[in-house]
């Protein structure tokens, strides 16, 4: 739990942290499945007990968050904003949100810092596995069919989609039950070894294997050195992992195995004894369910209203804040209702109570945000609804997204772009070539292509332009399909011109061969786009929450250095090129005052980008108009 949230607090300090959930899966799985077999075993075990037990463990504080979290976006989101927070409140109250963030999860899709309930994805697999592996362990017993072999299995074709999975589909293996319940088969291993559990006809062999695992645990030496193993795992993969490694994957193996080693380990080994047993340790421990719960939201919250990321005091509070809640719930709300004396009178109420909840949120969803509410009626209300509709939506016709080997929607590569996205034109062809970034110079080309020529566009989400086979970290080898593609078609239609745009990383590219190359096959000309300025974390929350009064057409607050000193460097490197010619956006947009975000003549103000850096559609003509209109078509009138 302090790793996690180290690692949304501080995700520099922590980068690893998210591995803490992995944690959480292998100590959920054997605890609970430690239940199940204790229960099978003494001829007591009982769906209703089980679920009830589970009731009054879940709901309770979830019930109590999710209304908290509605009640706070009811007065403080946009409509927008306030209907995503009405599905994924459903979600969360229907243990589905790890099925609802799979669905949403795209390359234009709002940063997960901006949902506050995206965490209750986690809730969602072990809710998931929670309904499935009770029955199926009953099943297994009343047939006296082998719980370990059974166990195993399980463990074993979770583990092949995960790891077979990863290559092809990054965001569906992170949030997928099937993919993940490997995770908590590991803990469901250890509790069946920690207890008297078999059918008779493997009786022998589990004989063997308590016999290994409790000489384990008699040799002290060797529990001492299991927990410092598991414990050294977990905390090299805090600081090996990071948001850029395919994740879950064989990086997964790493916090899992350390999980196991610890609790194999068992109370008496050396860090689970002189650590874990602290009671500030164990307090905690209690207190990690509503504290998961909250932290999240808080952040998320407050990370909306700044229209930033918090700084690092304001970050502080909301950790200590978080805290506070969870003991609250824990103390007042928790403890009362699983331990009181009404405890099974309860259990209806927390299901009818979660159930209002998912009907409450579902409504807001299928009701756009509740537009009646006073946040929306004002003109930031419509102008945020404007920029996220274009983000989900509206962006398909003008960056000509039939030309991307990846699907908007699902994120999945395609294996062939439409035939109209590379085509010969009566007086040649120009022919756009690149990234996202490329897709989002694309409306502007188009309104400078002169009349009888063709615009060709080979440009695929997440894959720069290149000869060799890079972007291979890209599921689907969409990059290598996309650029074999490109070059092709360059080959074949000769284009008079090619514009090359991507998102950055550009250093790494031998951009002189590659212009080279083309011009072998034929190219006329090799023109180079430069970045465009990134306003983080986005140039329609920073405007509407700074500039809206002043509508500062220049900003500085939020844009990316990195991204001015690329530029610069990459001005430097062309400066004499004779191969292609490189044309800078920042050297025209951007001062001492920062870079333009405003598109000048227009009322109601028009942005230049949708979202940190990618272009609206009247951003790119206006960018066209006068930074690319001189290079592209030299000497006509703009």
């Amino acid at each position: 739990m302090l790793a996690v949230i180290g690692f949304h607090a501080f995700p520099t300090s922590v980068p690893g942290g998210f591995v803490g959930v992995d944690v959480f899966f292998v100590i959920s799985g054997f605890l609970i499945s430690g239940i199940i077999f204790s229960a099978l075993e003494r001829g007591t075990f009982s769906f209703s007990d089980f679920y009830a037990r589970r009731i009054r463990r879940i709901f309770p504080a979830l019930v109590l968050v999710l209304g908290s979290i509605y009640a706070a976006g009811w007065f403080l989101l946009f409509a927008d904003r306030f209907a995503e927070l009405g599905k994924h409140t459903a979600a969360g109250a229907g243990f589905v949100a790890n099925i609802v963030s799979w669905r949403e999860a795209g390359y234009f899709d709002g940063g997960a810092d901006t949902k506050p309930l995206l965490h209750l994805w986690s809730l969602g697999v072990e809710e998931q596995f929670y309904l499935i592996w009770p029955l199926v362990a009953w099943l297994a017993w009343k047939r006296r069919f082998d719980l370990l072999a059974l166990t195993l299995a399980v463990f074993s074709v979770s583990m092949y989609f995960n790891l077979d999975r990863i290559r092809r589909d990054l965001v569906g293996t992170f949030y997928l039950p099937h993919t993940r319940f490997w995770e908590l088969m590991a803990g469901a291993m250890l509790a069946h070894l920690a207890h008297a559990t078999a059918a008779p006809s493997s009786l022998r062999a589990l004989r063997w294997l308590r016999h290994r695992y409790d000489a384990m645990l008699a040799a002290a030496a060797a529990t001492h050195a299991a927990s410092v193993m598991g414990t050294l795992l977990i905390a090299v993969s805090m600081v090996v992992i990071d948001e850029q490694r395919h994740f879950p994957g064989r990086w997964a193996i790493l916090p899992v195995a350390g999980s196991a080693l610890m609790i194999a380990a068992g109370p008496d080994a050396v860090v689970n004894r002189w650590f874990l047993s602290r009671p500030l340790v164990v307090g905690i421990g209690l207190i990690s369910y509503p504290l998961y719960l909250w932290h999240w939201p808080l952040l998320s919250i407050v990370r909306l209203r700044e229209g930033q990321v918090p700084g690092v005091t304001a970050r502080w509070i909301v950790v200590l804040a978080s805290f506070l809640l969870a003991w609250l719930t824990y103390v007042l709300v928790e403890k009362p209702i699983r331990f009181g004396p009404r405890r099974r009178a309860v259990v209806p109420a927390l299901c009818v109570l979660l159930a209002a909840t998912a009907v409450v949120g579902l409504i807001t969803y299928r009701a756009d945000g509740l537009w009646s509410r006073t946040v929306n009626r004002t003109d930031k209300a419509a102008f945020s609804a404007y920029y996220n509709a274009m983000r989900r939506t509206g962006i398909a016709g003008p960056y000509r997204l039939e030309c991307d080997f990846m699907e908007l929607v699902s994120d999945r590569s395609r294996t062939s772009i439409a035939p109209s996205c590379t085509t010969r034109g009566e007086n040649g062809t120009w022919f756009l070539w690149g990234d996202s970034h490329a897709q989002a110079l694309s409306p502007g080309i188009a309104s400078l292509v002169p009349d009888g020529m063709a615009f060709s566009q080979v440009a695929t989400s997440s894959c720069r332009p290149g000869l060799g086979p890079i972007d291979l970290h890209v599921p689907g080898k969409r990059c290598v399909r996309a650029n074999t593609y490109a070059l092709q078609r360059i080959a074949e239609l000769k284009p008079e011109v090619l514009i090359l745009s991507q998102a950055g990383d550009h250093l790494s590219t031998d951009w002189d061969a590659l212009a080279n190359h083309v011009r072998d096959l034929g190219v006329g000309r090799v023109v180079l786009v430069g970045p465009a300025p990134m306003w983080v974390p986005s140039l329609p929350e920073i405007f509407i929450n700074r500039f809206w009064e002043t509508r500062t057409p220049h900003i500085a607050y939020g844009l990316s250095t990195a991204r001015l000193t690329l530029d610069e460097d990459l001005r430097r490197r062309f400066a004499a090129s004779t191969t292609l010619t490189y044309v800078s956006i920042i050297n025209r947009f951007c001062d001492a005052d920062g870079c333009l975000a405003v598109i000048p003549g227009i009322d109601p103000p028009e942005l230049m980008t949708f979202d940190a850096v990618h272009l609206t559609p009247l951003g790119s003509v206006y960018l066209a108009q006068h930074v690319l209109r001189p290079v592209l078509r030299p000497g006509s009138a703009q």
